[in-house]
């Protein structure tokens, strides 16, 4: 019965080592899982850019047939600039004698009088030639109308040939 009891006593160590054992492995294995899931923040930038832009339009000034009379017609300007942008408009072209321009008869020369009427050319505030600001204005993103250009031809413009007169302005935008 010693013996018995003996082999019950280590039976129970060895059952009771093991089921210690198996505990502390969980105990360990749980604590180990949880510390393996610590979690680290970091950053990154992100940027973008916007360039700035415009383009110009410009509608046909088309005058009424000449007769010695005074005329005028106008030109609307639009500009499409990125929204924000600044912008001036201004002629690009120089003016032919002072501030007034030769429109010149299909086929003709405009060094010869007969062949030219002349023109003046206004924003409702100043007149215009090459360089000097038509418009200034600030883009907003879409196609919007930034004023209107007044010709000007002026009376008694005598001796003249009968025909189409034109010439073709360049407007500059810069931004």
């Amino acid at each position: 019965m010693i013996c018995s009891k003996k082999k019950s006593k280590i039976l129970l160590i060895k059952s009771t080592t093991k089921l210690t054992c198996l505990v502390g492995m969980l105990i360990f294995c749980k604590s180990d899982f949880v510390s393996a899931q610590t979690t680290t923040s970091g950053t990154f930038l992100v940027s973008f850019g916007v360039s700035a832009s415009c383009s110009i339009s410009a509608d046909t000034m088309a005058f009424a047939p000449y007769s010695g009379s005074q005329i005028t017609a106008t030109s609307a300007i639009s500009v499409d600039c990125t929204s924000g942008t600044d912008y001036t408009v201004s002629f690009n072209d120089a003016a032919n004698s002072g501030s007034i321009y030769y429109l010149v008869k299909t086929g003709g020369n405009q060094a010869v009088d007969s062949n030219r009427l002349e023109v003046t050319f206004t924003n409702g505030s100043s007149i215009l030639t090459q360089g000097i600001a038509a418009f200034r204005g600030t883009g907003i993103g879409s196609r919007a109308v930034a004023g209107t250009i007044t010709g000007t031809i002026a009376a008694l413009q005598t001796g003249k040939l009968a025909g189409s007169y034109l010439k073709v302005m360049t407007l500059n935008v810069v931004y």
